[in-house]
C-alpha cells in the first residue's frame, strides 16, 4: 500500500523547485508508527511492500529528506541469519530531536518512506543518540540484499541532490 505523499515531500520539493537542476522525485522521510490506536485524525494506514505488516504513522516526518546526511549499506545478525540493513546518517540537529523523541518511544517503530512508499521498518529498542537508523527494507520481487541496495541507492542520490542544490 502507498503511502499519500507527505506534506513533508511537497515542501521539500517546493524548496528545490527554484534550482536550475531538477530536484529529486523520491525523497525520503522517516516517520513514527503510532500503532492502531492512536486518533484516527493523528495516523496515516500504511503497509510494507512484502510482508504488508501494517502500521499507523504520524502523518508528520520526524526526519525530513534534507536532515539525512549519508546512507550505506550494513550486514548485522547472526553468521546464520545475517541480513542487509540501510543505514541512514542524520545532521546533527535531527540526532538531538531523534536522541529526545526515542526516550520516550521505546517499543515503537521508525517507518522509512521513500517517494509516496513505505519501505522500512526499525523497531526503536533504545534511545538512539549517535545519530544512525538502521532499517530492514523490503521491494516486491526482490531479496533482502537487492533490497537494501535499491533503496539506498535511490536514497543516495536524493542526498546527492539536496546537496546540489543547497550549493547553489
Amino acid at each position: 500500500m502507498r503511502l499519500p505523499l507527505p506534506l513533508v515531500a511537497i515542501l521539500a520539493t517546493a524548496m528545490l523547485a527554484g534550482c536550475k537542476s531538477s530536484p529529486p522525485t523520491e525523497l525520503a522521510s522517516v516517520f513514527i508508527d503510532n500503532g492502531p490506536s492512536a486518533a484516527p485524525d493523528n495516523v496515516q494506514p500504511v503497509r510494507l511492500p512484502v510482508s504488508e505488516i501494517p502500521l499507523f504513522v504520524s502523518p508528520r516526518a520526524v526526519v525530513m529528506a534534507e536532515r539525512i546526511s549519508a546512507v550505506s549499506v550494513v550486514t548485522a545478525g547472526e553468521a546464520d541469519l545475517r541480513q542487509e540493513y540501510v543505514m541512514l546518517v542524520l545532521d546533527a540537529a535531527s540526532t538531538q530531536d531523534i536522541a529526545l523523541l526515542t526516550r520516550d518511544a521505546i517499543g515503537r517503530s521508525f517507518v522509512l518512506v521513500v517517494g509516496t512508499e513505505a519501505l522500512g521498518i526499525m523497531r526503536i529498542d533504545r534511545p538512539i543518540g549517535d545519530g544512525r537508523l538502521f532499517f530492514h527494507v523490503e521491494q516486491k520481487g526482490m531479496s533482502n540484499s537487492q533490497a537494501a541496495f535499491s533503496v539506498a541507492g535511490k536514497i543516495g542520490r536524493m542526498i546527492e541532490a539536496v546537496e546540489k542544490a543547497r550549493k547553489k
